[in-house]
């Protein structure tokens, strides 16, 4: 897909460098400061210089598009002879009456009256990138933005997430008890929020003791949960304390984990298997089993990860770490300095190494992620970075603040640096540093999706698939309702793209699409369309069974979705284009699927209302 070549793309560029937007055979011309050939210079040109064409006789000329292919992506360009541009350009730095500025990243600002600012290209691979995350679509690959768009562009270039195509420099995880717990006093969104704030990049939830899961802890099954730390960027794992016992029922925790979105499942197993064998093997092996039966559910990938968090110190407990090697993809040893002494806080880093040498004494192979606590606030931020420069970027802390655990442990916290990316050598940590993102590696319990309602992701169409979020919602409906059939006609919506001319991005194209669709199939069904939609109406639609599309400020070009459903709390939708990030005129990750995700009821209403009072949707209803 064009999306991830451009992100490889990202990988492998200089911050800054040129990316050369152009049509194919064309360059960027950094004198002419637009691309050209041998014969012709391609636009957007200045508006004034547009002026100029046609106060000099150029007529159409001046304002003719032509179809060129750029990087895989046909586009309307201006084209005008390289002569003639350059007679209209100007002798300045920029085009003229455009200026260079460091506000828009050092690129030619045009103020235009009357209408958005501009600023002109030659664009990096970055700032393309994030255009495409943004969703700007066909825009991202001509030479000219809107000055405007461009800030949230140069916003998500700045900000220190995975998904702004920053490098990963670390996996620094917290630990939670549960949600709660006495002393915590916040939501999943609060903490959320705070531990993303600090730069935590996972967080590990409690999600069973022993047989007791869903009921013990249900606000961690559900997909809702999962979602709410996904979106902030943070990796949702889910750990169970074990027992050497009903090892089929505790390995329910591995099933649950998958099909509620969490990345991966940590077992916690302690005294209850010290110096134990076949104790360990079955219950290994009923986790395995779970896994298995998450991945033919579909839930899960084969390659779910598995940990296990222990002692620090397996050889005095007891604990047969080679047993737990066969199974697990990481260990955790509970490296709890804090909890052992001043000395050992005094000398973490000798500390860490010779835990990672007695687990390779003892049969691990697989990678080391230690954790430390917090617990008791005795261990001081400056010794909690030595501890993560020593334990490398898969450390962690137990645990958020709650309970027992006071909450001036926040203060220390905050002073911790969560996004350190230089670690210590230490004894036996081969292969401890290397770094995976699991964010998007699965997607979680789809079964809230009604089935008869089909899913397309438009990043995957043949046609501009960064801007076709109607058309591809709009496929979604008609394969609903049988109108269209990908059996016969192929991906949907590049047919309907093909059959229906194009986007449909306004209220009444998209309103003559579902009907012309509706004619053609022999139906009498027609939509529902009007720019002024109530919020109400569109409660009281989709809670009845009828489907719906809304428009929206999700991105800042605007987007468009299927509403299948609302519980009172929450939108149930169909997103052509991944998991938005709940802020309007905000973003996406588009390498997740949008099929049936939830959306809190303030940030979607917010996103699809202009005036405040609920009464100007761009909304369709069909029944």
């Amino acid at each position: 897909m064009l999306f991830r070549k451009l992100w490889l793309a990202l990988l492998l560029t200089v911050s800054g460098e040129v990316y050369a937007l152009c049509p194919d055979g064309a360059m960027f011309d950094g004198d002419l400061d637009f691309c050209s050939n041998e014969i012709n210079a391609f636009g957007p040109f200045t508006n004034t210089m547009v002026q100029r064409c046609v106060a000099y006789g150029g007529g159409s000329a001046c304002t003719n598009t032509y179809t060129y292919s750029v990087q895989g992506t046909d586009i309307q360009v201006l084209r005008w002879s390289k002569s003639f541009t350059q007679n209209l350009r100007g002798t300045g730095d920029c085009p003229d009456d455009s200026v260079r500025s460091p506000t828009y990243g050092n690129h030619c600002f045009e103020q235009v009256e009357g209408a958005a600012n501009n600023i002109y290209g030659n664009f990096s691979a970055e700032e393309v990138a994030a255009c495409e995350l943004l969703g700007g679509g066909t825009a991202c690959f001509t030479n000219r933005w809107s000055a405007g768009f461009y800030l949230q562009v140069k916003d998500q270039l700045d900000s220190n997430t995975p998904s702004s195509g920053e490098p990963l420099v670390n996996k620094f995880g917290a630990w939670l008890w549960y949600i709660d717990e006495a002393g915590l006093n916040r939501t999943h969104t609060q903490l959320a929020d705070e531990l993303a704030a600090l730069g935590v990049k996972r967080i590990f939830i409690k999600i069973a003791d022993g047989t007791q899961n869903c009921d013990l802890f249900m606000d961690v099954c559900s997909t809702e949960t999962a979602d709410i730390y996904r979106s902030r960027g943070i990796e949702p794992w889910a750990w169970s304390y074990n027992y050497p016992q009903d090892y089929a029922r505790q390995a329910d925790a591995l099933y649950y984990a998958a099909k509620y979105g969490y990345v991966g499942l940590v077992l916690d197993v302690e005294v209850e298997f010290n110096n134990t064998t076949s104790e360990l093997h079955s219950l290994y092996q009923a986790f395995h089993a779970a896994r298995q039966d998450a991945v033919d559910a579909g839930y899960a990938a084969p390659g779910f990860p598995i940990g296990t968090t222990t002692w620090g110190n397996p050889l005095d407990q007891g604990m047969n770490v080679g047993i737990i090697d066969q199974y697990v993809d990481f260990h955790m040893p509970q490296t709890y300095v804090e909890v052992w002494g001043g000395s050992y806080m005094d000398a973490v880093k000798y500390w860490v190494g010779v835990g990672n040498c007695e687990y390779r004494q003892l049969g691990a192979e697989k990678p080391i992620w230690h954790i430390v606590s917090t617990e008791y606030d005795q261990i001081s931020p400056e010794q909690l970075n030595d501890f993560l420069a020593a334990a490398g970027p898969n450390a962690s802390i137990w645990r958020v603040p709650g309970g027992s655990v006071p909450q001036a442990v926040w203060d220390d916290w905050a002073n911790v640096d969560w996004d350190m990316s230089v670690f210590d050598a230490t004894e036996c940590n081969d292969g401890n540093n290397t770094l995976t993102d699991y964010l998007g590696e699965h997607t979680g319990d789809e079964s809230e999706v009604p089935v008869e309602v089909p899913y397309w992701q438009q990043t995957e169409n043949y046609y501009d698939p960064y801007g076709t979020c109607s058309v591809t919602s709009l496929a979604m409906v008609t394969d609903y309702f049988g109108f269209t059939d990908p059996s016969v006609n192929g991906r949907s919506p590049d047919y309907l793209y093909e059959e229906l001319g194009g986007v449909l991005q306004t209220v009444p194209d998209l309103e003559w699409g579902f009907n012309e669709m509706a004619r053609r199939a022999g139906s009498g069904k027609r939509a529902l369309s009007k720019t002024n939609g109530t919020i109400d109406e569109l409660r009281t639609a989709v809670s009845s069974g009828k489907l719906a599309i809304v428009h929206g400020w999700f991105t800042p070009p605007g987007h468009i979705m299927v509403v299948t459903d609302f519980d009172g709390e929450y939108y149930t939708v169909n997103d052509p284009f991944g998991q938005w990030d709940l802020v309007k005129w905000g973003s996406y990750n588009s390498s997740v699927s949008g099929e049936g995700i939830r959306y809190p009821k303030d940030a979607f209403e917010y996103a699809i209302n202009d005036n405040g009072t609920g009464d100007d949707l761009w909304l369709h209803i069909y029944e």
